[in-house]
């Protein structure tokens, strides 16, 4: 089967969301936040792409990607006090994504959102766009000894949501939201190219599904009402 096309669980009970590049455009923020950081540092600029490129793991990672390990903590120390001041600076929501999850959340599914953003900032960034009441639960990082795609932090998220791995669901971005879904056994993960990373990249790790946005993800993965038996 290609990577392109559905194979889809019999029971959906459980979705969780990747945050930058799944539900948000924050690549802007991001973008100001690391080039500020850099500039105090007195390292060279780098490109938005460049930025693109390195993100979806854990703020420490993103960081010795961009600039090696030597700086890197203090980058990360740095970085973290600055982003909440621009956070908001060309942030949007992907066309699509509120329609579906309102759908969804309709439905009774419990949806959550699973992000190696810290947990604050993405509460944060949520609320400000009137999100966050469509979430049974926002999980991200500092608040937790974990990020993504560690196993820890699905089977604690899960155990908070008091959710299934076998009827769980993960949408993202980025091969760590598909490492996250299959180091936690959930049942399927699919993938939007709306954050940094292509159809051809993502596929190279094998999702179950890759769409170019939330109207294509919903009509292929949830056409029928979540929660019931797709045999029946």
């Amino acid at each position: 089967m290609s990577p392109t096309e559905t194979q889809l669980p019999c029971r959906i009970q459980t979705v969780l969301f990747d945050l930058d590049g799944t539900l948000v455009d924050n690549f802007t923020a991001i973008h100001r936040a690391y080039s500020d950081v850099v500039r105090t540092l007195g390292l060279p600029p780098m490109t938005q792409q460049e930025v693109m490129d390195a993100v979806g793991g854990s703020i420490t990672v993103t960081m010795r990607r961009l600039i090696g390990e030597a700086q890197a903590d203090e980058a990360v120390r740095l970085y973290l006090q600055h982003f909440p001041t621009v956070m908001f600076e060309g942030l949007r929501v992907y066309d699509g994504v509120v329609a579906l999850l309102s759908v969804l959340k309709r439905r009774g599914l419990r949806l959550a959102v699973y992000t190696n953003k810290t947990a604050s900032t993405a509460r944060c960034i949520l609320e400000h766009l009137d999100m966050a009441c469509l979430f049974d639960g926002i999980f991200g990082t500092k608040e937790v000894p974990w990020c993504k795609p560690d196993p820890q932090f699905t089977r604690f998220v899960l155990g908070k949501l008091d959710a299934d791995a076998a009827t769980t669901i993960m949408i993202g971005d980025s091969p760590f939201d598909i490492a996250t879904a299959r180091n936690g056994k959930l049942a399927a993960v699919y993938c939007v190219t709306t954050g940094s990373h292509s159809a051809g990249k993502l596929a190279e790790h094998l999702p179950d599904g890759i769409f170019p946005g939330f109207a294509e993800l919903g009509r292929a993965v949830f056409p029928n009402a979540p929660g019931v038996d797709c045999s029946a």
